[in-house]
């Protein structure tokens, strides 16, 4: 089944819509190995593409610097100047994104590489059911139509086409980080998940019987030799998944700072109109409509994010808790006993804790922490924008 849907003409268009929307942000400048299209390598062409990406950001920044489209928009000299140079500072800013994938992209492929072994250990394991789960399809295709229709489209309505992607391109940009990174948890947890039904599925032989028992043909149970390697592959597979997990971490944490900075100035810009718009200050105006669409679509990346890294983070606990049931309620072999009790001696020192680069948790914390920043230098903001304008 999985084969047949990997080969079908609608899976493939997919696949390759995900990849160009990627190549295009920056975000995966690899391709695909021509031997086995389940394998990435590193490609000189899309490291290229990232160098000419840069580049562009940086002119597109510094034309909108000097060109003061601004100042038509915002009443008085100072608040067009600040506006301008805080979203420059952001576009740059993004601009470190492509360049860290196009230096560290290495560390990625070797990530998404290592789930055709993982692939492989779990097959070796009795009762593994591969299962296609579409919350990945869904995350991507929601936040697509979001970001075409939503941010690019419907800005083109109201604003040029140089000032759309100036004031939107560094917060497309870490969109697509967050929603790549959640997707890439996604991936793991889903084998994490594996893991923990494989184990609850364990039909283990008790303690005063050296043979396998028997019962009808429907209900196979697992010899003690069978369980035994089952868990080492279980264990290997487990400890995998960790290394993955930190990998990810490592590659996604100065990505991942930049674009809760460049959101955090996103809201901040988008809610500050609005209130200044809603006190009636003279010369304040907004379009609702692009503001609403903006801040949902801002909710949703970080309500997705925040949930992938909220769930893997209890993949120890689910698994603990399944072991423990399990040996509660069996008196089992003495070999198979001891190999269950280190796996969770194991997973007691494997936490799995994901922040950005140590200085965010990047769990459901995430929310309130970025929440309460916003809301500080938002009031400090209106107070400026208001006294200014009256001076």
């Amino acid at each position: 089944m999985k084969n047949t849907r990997n080969n079908s003409a609608f899976y493939q268009a997919y696949k390759l819509l995900q990849r160009i929307s990627c190549k295009t942000l920056g975000l995966a400048p690899w391709g695909v190995s021509s031997k086995q299209q389940d394998l990435l390598n590193v490609s000189y062409v899309g490291a290229y593409y990232n160098v000419l990406l840069i580049f562009l950001l940086i002119v597109l920044g510094v034309c909108e610097l000097f060109s003061g489209s601004l100042s038509d928009d915002y009443p008085g000299k100072l608040m067009p100047l600040i506006m301008v140079e805080v979203l420059f500072i952001t576009i740059l800013c993004a601009t470190v994104i492509p360049l860290l994938y196009m230096i560290r992209q290495k560390k990625l492929i070797n990530i998404y590489n290592r789930f055709k072994f993982l692939d492989k250990l779990l097959k070796k394991c009795e009762n593994h059911k591969l299962k296609y789960d579409y919350t990945n399809d869904v995350i991507f295709v929601v936040n697509l139509l979001a970001t075409v229709w939503g941010i690019i489209i419907v800005d083109f309505w109201y604003v040029p086409a140089h000032r759309v992607f100036f004031e939107n391109l560094p917060t497309i940009i870490g969109g697509g980080v967050m929603i790549q990174y959640a997707m890439l948890l996604n991936m793991i947890e889903n084998k994490f998940k594996s893991i923990n039904l494989i184990i609850s599925k364990f039909n283990l032989p008790k303690s005063n019987n050296n043979y396998p028992q028997i019962f009808s043909v429907t209900q196979k149970v697992l010899t003690r030799e069978s369980i035994l390697y089952n868990i080492d592959n279980l264990k290997s597979a487990y400890m995998e998944l960790y290394g993955m997990c930190h990998d990810a971490a490592d590659f996604y944490g100065v990505p991942i700072l930049i674009t809760i900075l460049c959101f955090a100035e996103r809201v901040i810009y988008c809610v500050y109109l609005c209130v200044l718009t809603l006190l009636k200050v003279k010369g304040f105006h907004v379009s609702w409509l692009v503001m609403i669409l903006r801040l949902i679509w801002i909710v949703f990346i970080f309500l997705v994010f925040t949930s992938s890294v909220t769930t893997i983070k209890k993949q120890n606990c689910k698994l603990a808790k399944t072991i423990t049931r399990l040996t509660d309620k069996n008196t089992m072999d003495e070999k198979i006993m001891k190999k269950l009790l280190f796996f969770t001696s194991d997973l007691s020192h494997l936490e799995i804790n994901l922040t950005a680069c140590d200085i965010l948790p990047l769990d459901r914390t995430l929310l309130g922490i970025t929440t309460g920043t916003i809301a500080m230098y938002l009031v400090i903001a209106v107070q400026f924008g208001s006294s200014s304008i009256t001076h």
